[in-house]
């Protein structure tokens, strides 16, 4: 390892040219606002009250339709962009795209259970059948459980090389 120092680099530590050309070296002044949680206001359908909620950092939910009218508070939840993985699953004699192990970080911030009041993950396993309120320890759970499967899946794999070699070496004599 080498411990000698770029040449673009200042004994100060500053950069005299740009060291990764497109790399800011701070966030821009609008990605930091994008992080800041949003803080708006609806009126409770149930009470005509005005209530005030503050997003989740990250949250994409559009709430532009829960402040233009009064909306029952159990309405309300913040979510951060799903993320989904695409395969082809035969359910019915053709395979078609289906959604596998999406993942999505939400809150509900009036639910009536406590637990869906703190950020938690929703695990879609297939296609609109999800493992819902997960919390820290509960979605390590289904990532282990899911890696042991990985795992025989990785074993199955192998398996299938050396079968299909020796196959083939059957075939050919």
């Amino acid at each position: 390892m080498s411990t000698t120092v770029p040449k673009n680099v200042k004994p100060s530590g500053g950069l005299v040219e740009p060291f990764l050309a497109g790399i800011p070296t701070q966030p821009a002044a609008a990605s930091v606002e994008t992080l800041k949680p949003r803080s708006w206001s609806f009126v409770d359908r149930a009470t005509g009250k005005r209530q005030t909620v503050t997003c989740m950092p990250g949250c994409v939910a559009d709430h532009s339709g829960d402040m233009a009218s009064p909306t029952f508070r159990d309405d309300i939840w913040c979510y951060q962009e799903p993320e989904s993985l695409t395969l082809p699953i035969n359910v019915n004699g053709e395979p078609e795209e289906f959604r596998v192990l999406g993942v999505m970080v939400n809150v509900n911030p009036f639910d009536r259970q406590v637990s869906q009041r703190l950020p938690h993950a929703d695990v879609e396993v297939v296609d609109d059948h999800w493992i819902e309120g997960l919390d820290p320890d509960g979605l390590e759970t289904v990532i282990n459980s899911l890696a042991q499967r990985l795992d025989r899946l990785r074993g199955v794999q192998a398996e299938l090389v050396a079968l299909r070699a020796e196959y083939r070496k059957q075939a050919q004599a």
